[in-house]
């Protein structure tokens, strides 16, 4: 679809309203030709107006991307910068740090994993010019005979990198290196050491950079004071300062980290160009998504967007790819066409009328038919809509009834009708529970009004605006057994036959489904907050209070229990997303031998001390179903746990399997029956064994999340199976979890 200025639209239409003046016949026909003229030239605008609402819905929907991207971007900065908040801590809660203990700290987050695109997490000493050899001497002991203090050249104050995990490949090339010998790191390193906060350096080339394969760099860093500091004025953090956890990222990988999964970019919807600070130049790109194409700053989807990190700002171009679809511009096509049609149509229909009286009446026939039909596509809109509707004729008094009305709000609708304004919103106000009542129509009517004239006065994109839908529309709560809600608004129509409309959405669902976020994530915050308030508080005694070498380990390993519940629950949280969010996409489904998988999970599988291990099926042959061995493993893994977990006092952990088929089982199905003799659940407990934090042991005894069997519950049902849970308090629980089996007979 050509896209038309209106300067060119109104010489095309000027065009048109010329070559009708000249062709036009004279006589009786003229009436017929300035409607052709007249349509032909609403086509045309009609057309327009549809292609710019394509351009602009397309815009719309590559800001939503954009704004995608960037809110990845700084979550993921800000999780780098909570991981170096942890490398501060494990100083904070030592008197000093080891090699082998930050190498501990490192493997033990999995960083690499978890949050792709980390180059290495390292610690940069800072050292005084008077304990230059000493500190020289030091790490030459530690068995790094070549080990010095890169560049060379006395300074007023010397750091080195003595740290850096992972210790191989380009790190290596980092070891010894004075980043605060170099202006653009050393501006960084000043501001966090200042502020207290991590900081974001601009672009550099990082040291561990090779002669192939360069790629702009950047590095974070987060200030280590000396334990026990005064940290509250500039003066003191810059006295307390011993060093700073840093983190170098090559913008490429760290990037193509970052949205690996996201679908968009995966499919090159978005060309992205990063740059470091607010200009766009060559010298401070960081990352092109596109290298060797360029942005186009005319282009409808050239858009910007700016990140900023505690003081550092990072300006992100975005622009349609290259290999994008285009703008689709069938439907103005569509109107186009269909305008001339149409306008052709009123022609022929209109010569018809003046020459004949029998082709009048014919059309008029005709024109009567699309009109009964047009209206009973609206009556059966009208009837068969979910959302319910009332008009109000000109004295305000009830004139229809949609059929919802009475299933959402209980009223009879042979009792409103003649209803007027008043006596409908005292009737719906009575059914309506005391909490969340119906203000009246007439309340309603005010609010709009005053909208309205709060609109006239000010800028729409004000902050007025944000309250107009609010006037407009109500919540209520119908009273009864099945409660509803309900959002319900007014439109003022100019119509003479209608003079308002009342409508009525069903938002129950809605509601419902906002108070259960608002519960989990409640509930979620209290399962963290708990372990969080134990770490927190021993790692205060550990800075406030000396202890003996045994209280200090004790302190230490609570500190590090608890981080492993709080590390549990977040993989966990992610597991249960991950899976929620893919619904089974991200499976590898193959043939696998449930009984050849069991001994494989058995025999991997680590039970508590002095506990047998589980006992497995006897091998009778494979059963197979079709299935991801990995996230099945996960599954059994969770069940095996839970039966030693709440089986403390012992006794057997049995593994079975069966095979259920006959005449209403096709394809067959395959159980694993995972039983212990442990605490078992009461028929409560039982009916909300799946939900997630419930545990069956509320003492804090046993520990454990709550989310194992959601997962297993989620894995199970996206594999087609379903899960069976049988227990008696006292005497244990059975689990058995039902897959889809495969025989020759169903192998594809």
């Amino acid at each position: 679809m050509p896209r038309f200025t209106p300067k060119q639209f109104k010489h095309l239409a000027g065009t048109l309203a010329r070559l009708a003046r000249e062709s036009m016949p004279s006589g009786k026909t003229w009436p017929a030709w300035a409607m052709l003229a007249v349509g032909l030239l609403l086509s045309i605008f009609a057309g327009f107006q549809v292609k710019q609402g394509v351009e602009a819905d397309a815009v719309r929907q590559f800001a939503f991307t954009c704004d995608q991207v960037a809110l990845k971007l700084q979550e993921r900065l800000s999780a780098y910068a909570l991981i170096l908040r942890g490398g501060t801590a494990l100083f904070a809660a030592s008197v000093s740090v080891e090699r082998q203990e930050w190498h501990t700290y490192v493997e033990t987050l999995r960083a690499a994993r978890s949050i792709p695109g980390v180059q290495g997490i390292g610690f940069a000493l800072l050292i005084p010019p008077q304990q230059l050899a000493r500190h020289i001497a030091a790490i030459r002991a530690e068995g790094f005979p070549e080990y010095t203090v890169r560049p060379p050249g006395e300074r007023a104050v010397y750091t080195s990198i003595i740290y850096l995990e992972p210790f191989r490949d380009r790190n290596l090339r980092a070891f010894g290196f004075d980043m605060f010998s170099e202006p653009v790191r050393r501006a960084a390193m000043e501001r966090a050491r200042d502020t207290g906060e991590a900081a974001l350096s601009g672009k550099v080339e990082l040291v561990q950079e090779t002669a192939t394969d360069v790629q702009a760099g950047t590095l974070m860093y987060v200030p280590v004071y000396r334990n026990g500091a005064a940290l509250a004025t500039l003066e003191q953090r810059r006295a307390a300062l011993i060093g700073w956890a840093y983190s170098p990222y090559r913008m490429k990988d760290m990037m193509l980290g970052i949205l690996r999964n996201w679908e968009n970019f995966d499919s090159k919807i978005a060309d992205l160009h990063i740059y470091d600070g607010s200009l766009v130049t060559p010298a401070s790109l960081l990352f092109d998504s596109q290298p060797g194409r360029a942005q186009d700053p005319h282009s409808l989807f050239n858009q910007t967007r700016k990140i900023d990190f505690n003081g550092h700002s990072w300006l992100l171009a975005f622009d349609q790819s290259a290999t994008s679809v285009g703008i689709s511009y069938a439907p103005a096509w569509t109107a186009l066409i269909g305008g001339f049609a149409l306008s052709g149509l009123l022609f022929g229909l209109m010569l018809s009328v003046i020459n004949t009286r029998t082709n009048a009446l014919c059309i008029a026939a005709l024109l009567t038919e699309k009109i009964r039909e047009h209206t009973e596509q609206l009556d059966a809109v009208f009837t068969l809509s979910p959302d319910g509707f009332i008009t109000f004729d000109a004295t305000r008094h009830i004139k229809a009834i949609s059929p919802a009305i009475t299933t959402m709000t209980g009223l009879d609708v042979a009792e409103l009708s003649g209803l007027d304004e008043t006596g409908f919103s005292e009737r719906l106000a009575s059914a309506c529970l005391p909490e969340a009542r119906f203000c009246g129509v007439a309340a309603l009517r005010a609010r709009l009004q005053l909208g309205a004239s709060t609109n006239s006065t000010t800028d729409t994109v004000g902050k007025h605006a944000a309250g107009v839908g609010s006037m407009r529309r109500q919540l209520i709560e119908i009273e009864g057994p099945g409660k509803r809600v309900l959002e319900v608004g007014l439109r003022i129509s100019r119509a003479e036959t209608v003079s308002q409309i009342l409508y009525f959405r069903d938002i129950t669902h809605e509601t419902e489904v906002d108070r259960l976020k608002s519960e989990f994530l409640s509930t979620a915050a209290h399962e963290l907050r708990t372990p969080m308030a134990s770490i927190f508080g021993f790692t205060e005694l550990l800075m406030t209070k000396k202890f003996e070498e045994t209280d200090r380990n004790d302190f230490l390993g609570t500190i590090y229990r608890q981080s492993e519940l709080m590390i549990s629950v977040i993989n966990e949280l992610l597991d249960l997303a991950r899976i929620e969010a893919r619904r089974g996409k991200d499976f590898t489904l193959a043939r696998v031998d449930v009984r050849l998988l069991m001994h494989e999970i058995v025999t991997g599988f680590k039970t508590p001390q002095d506990r047998p291990s589980p006992q497995e099926p006897p091998a009778n042959g494979p059963l197979w179903v079709r299935a991801d061995r990995q996230k099945l493993t996960q599954a059994v893994s969770n069940v095996l746990s839970n039966a030693y977990k709440y089986s403390p006092g012992g006794g057997a952990v049995t593994i079975e399997l069966s095979e259920a088929s006959g005449d209403n089982v096709t394809p067959p199905r395959i159980g694993i029956h995972i039983a212990d003799q442990g605490i078992g659940m009461t028929p409560e407990q039982l009916a909300r064994v799946c939900e997630r934090f419930f545990r069956a042991d509320t003492s804090g005894n046993i520990p454990g999340t709550g989310l194992g069997m959601s997962i297993v519950k989620e894995i199970v049902e996206l594999h087609g199976g379903e899960v069976h849970i049988d227990s008696e308090i006292g005497k244990g629980t059975t689990v058995t979890l039902w897959l889809p089996g495969e025989t020759r007979k169903f192998l594809t």
